[in-house]
């Protein structure tokens, strides 16, 4: 009896985790479903980068795989679920810029790229009362800062700068280049990988740098 009432509880506790696993699979999706219709909703607003933060997202998690194959960096699950989240909600900040300077038809004057520039800490703002996405908002405060320390907005430099912020300034900066703009043509994947090589220690981490020109070769951009 004694035996048949510990199984019970065990099948019973079983069950239990079980339910548990099934609800925190469920919040989880629905928490990425939440965070894609922001990006899509980023993305409406932005007629001109329409798709990127879906290409940015799979190019950063390519180099994030890359890294971890090459044994530069151990990362583990979380750290790719932070970057998913990251990428997805690099640009959430440009909800806080007006429409006329993201769609405008030209180069932005000063004052209209000193706004611009003020994405990255509008969107960390934004996701600061979501304690869970602490680690994903280092990538949206940070993705715009440089290996030189000449980027923004806190001219970090090297490694103070996040891992996860340097690989979507990759990720973002190859994607920016190969795009059109109603004042110039996009680049070649070609020519955008070289300009990231010819960067590679100034405005870009070298390792992540070397990462994307081996995805480049390897055909999987």
């Amino acid at each position: 009896v004694a035996l048949a009432s510990d199984v019970a509880m065990v099948i019973r506790n079983a069950g239990l985790f079980k339910n548990m696993e099934l609800e925190l699979d469920k919040r989880k999706r629905l928490f990425i479903h939440t965070t894609v219709a922001l990006a899509v909703a980023i993305d409406a607003k932005d007629h001109y980068t329409h798709g990127h933060t879906e290409r940015v997202t799979a190019l950063s998690l390519e180099i994030a795989k890359k890294l971890k194959q090459k044994n530069k960096v151990a990362l583990n699950q979380k750290f790719f679920d932070d970057l998913h989240i990251a990428g997805l909600l690099h640009d959430i900040g440009k909800i806080g810029i007006s429409e006329s300077i993201l769609n405008k038809e030209g180069p932005l004057s000063l004052e209209e790229k000193k706004r611009m520039q003020e994405h990255p800490v509008v969107g960390v703002t934004i996701l600061a009362p979501i304690k869970e996405l602490e680690n994903s908002s280092l990538g949206v405060k940070y993705h715009h800062e440089k290996y030189d320390g000449s980027g923004y907005p806190d001219k970090l430099k090297g490694d103070q700068i996040p891992l996860i912020a340097s690989i979507i300034s990759v990720a973002d900066t190859f994607d920016a280049m190969t795009t059109d703009r109603p004042y110039r043509k996009g680049l070649s994947k070609k020519e955008a990988v070289e300009e990231i090589e010819r960067e590679s220690g100034k405005q870009f981490h070298p390792q992540i740098a070397n990462a994307l020109v081996e995805i480049y070769r390897e055909s999987k951009i």
